[in-house]
């Protein structure tokens, strides 16, 4: 009878030891992958951050008098900041970052819609910039943001026609809204190298990554689903689209390995034919498609915007 006891007693120990390491092993992949300090979104900001310091052109640009910090609270109570430009036009671009980035990573895409007399509302999404947050959704909490903040805007002027363009998971996460059911005020959606699903585009980060185990993956995904309430399979911007009645452009570089390239023609075939337009950026990797070919990028922009009146 001792000897079973010590027997459960062991194994049970052991079993503990196992979840507990799983657990850990979870929290810690949570953390790298989707957390406001998390080491993925660190080395971006990082390197945005670099990037900033040799152009201070762009900071300046949105640090002008002519740029309104605005606030909205999001339905879960966080408090998150947008930069309005109102040039007294009754177009508006509402520009939507990337995982990592804040509003300032807009700044070459507000001057194309600046050129095309739009007024600019360019945001911090959760969990970047100034905005409040310490997690990340992917695009499931983020597109519900994106919904606040139209409704902020047609506040101010109701008769606003609006834009939405968004890169990386900013694009995803236009890609999400538009499923949505918007005010007529919203006009078309861009989206410049957005994934399809998050889990897809998590399997392929973590494939690039020191953590090549799928096992390993599965640890962080099913910790993130069960302690977060955050199903990454769910997170699928393919399903959002084909509820959408909008049109959409669809850019994508052809040697983005970070979204990769065949993720933009999963997105592009929710859409009818008559309502999508699709720009394969020649020798682009991820979110440089408009530094590649600026002309190019430019002429496809305005050429869709002239489609649809904008």
């Amino acid at each position: 009878m001792k000897i079973l006891l010590i027997i459960l007693f062991v194994l049970l120990a052991l079993v503990l030891v196992v979840l507990g390491g799983y657990l850990l092993t979870g929290w810690a992949l949570y953390r790298f992958s989707l957390s406001r300090q998390g080491k993925l979104k660190r080395g971006i900001e990082i390197k945005n951050k670099c990037e900033l310091e040799k152009r201070p052109e762009i900071e300046k640009y949105f640090n002008k008098d002519d740029f309104k910090k605005l606030t909205i609270t999001s339905t879960d109570d966080l408090k998150l900041y947008g930069f309005y430009k109102d040039s007294n036009k009754d177009r508006l671009a509402i520009l939507v970052h990337g995982y990592g980035g804040s509003h300032t990573d807009m700044y070459s895409i507000a001057q194309l819609f600046e050129e095309r007399d739009y007024d600019i509302l360019s945001f911090d999404q959760r969990a970047h910039g100034e905005s409040e947050g310490e997690g990340l959704s992917m695009g499931l909490y983020e597109h519900r943001d994106l919904l606040l903040w139209i409704n902020k805007m047609l506040e101010l002027k109701p008769n606003y026609k609006i834009v939405l363009f968004g890169i990386s998971m900013g694009a995803s996460t236009v890609c999400m809204a538009l499923g949505e059911n918007l005010p007529n005020n919203v006009i078309c959606g861009i989206e410049d190298c957005g994934y399809d699903n998050a889990n897809n585009e998590f399997i392929h980060v973590y494939s690039k990554s020191k953590i090549k185990s799928r096992f390993i993956y599965n640890i962080f995904y099913n910790y993130t689903k069960n302690t977060k309430g955050l199903d990454l399979k769910k997170v699928d911007a393919c399903d959002y689209l084909r509820k959408s009645k909008l049109p959409m452009l669809f850019i994508h570089g052809d040697l983005d390995d970070f979204v990769p390239t065949k993720m933009v023609y999963n997105l592009y075939n929710c859409l009818p034919e008559q309502r999508r337009q699709l720009y394969i950026a020649k020798d682009a990797k991820h979110t440089r498609s408009i530094d590649v070919n600026l002309t190019e990028y430019k002429r496809q922009l305005f050429t869709y915007l002239d489609k649809y009146y904008m």
